[in-house]
């Protein structure tokens, strides 16, 4: 029997590339001076701003249709890829057939209840009513309890920006499933009891 697991954080669409800055200063003095003898000049500091080198990756030959995750509905399969190039992080979405392999499957779609016109919850709100909606429908869509399933469950929730905004206002949750690591789903988790 497993024990009780946490829901995997979700994702926030909108994605960020993390460039680190590191600042080193040095200076120093000769030592070694002679009585009597007029100081050289002293060192100055300087700061040299170093960045992280990212590899080079080839693209991976990603399986479906690119598409946009706010696009999907519940009953979608999808695949996410990542590389890297020119020190700069790529990530797709892929809509694929759920009969065939793929990495999470969509198994609800939930809008956040504020009022038209209402700022941002915040990330905190947001992740504790994508937590409860996304584990309260996980047992009726695998037939199994959460606690007890070989399944992961994980969720994709709005920016600020697609929450708040007048034209592209997006409040939708998306619930999927998946197993842990590298393994992919081969036909719907519908049911599966796993």
């Amino acid at each position: 029997m497993q024990g009780a697991r946490r829901p995997i954080a979700g994702r926030f669409v909108g994605r960020a590339i993390v460039v680190l800055f590191a600042l080193t200063a040095g200076g120093c003095t000769d030592a070694g001076e002679e009585a009597g003898e007029q100081p050289g000049p002293t060192s100055t500091t300087s700061l040299v701003e170093t960045r992280p080198t990212v590899p080079n990756e080839s693209a991976p030959d990603w399986v479906g249709a690119v598409v946009n995750l706010h696009d999907l509905a519940a009953g979608d399969c999808f695949n996410q890829y990542s590389w890297s190039n020119d020190e700069r992080v790529i990530e797709i979405d892929t809509k694929v057939d759920c009969a065939g392999p793929h990495q999470k499957e969509i198994y609800l779609r939930a809008e956040h209840p504020a009022r038209a016109g209402a700022p941002w919850p915040g990330d905190r709100e947001m992740d504790a009513f994508a937590t409860a909606e996304c584990y309260g429908a996980f047992s009726d869509f695998v037939d199994e309890i959460y606690e007890l399933s070989e399944l992961e469950l994980g969720f994709l929730t709005p920016s600020r920006t697609n929450f708040e905004d007048d034209v592209a206002r997006f409040r939708g949750v998306h619930c999927y499933v998946h197993l842990g690591g590298d393994a992919e789903l081969v036909g719907t988790a519908r049911g599966s009891k796993r």
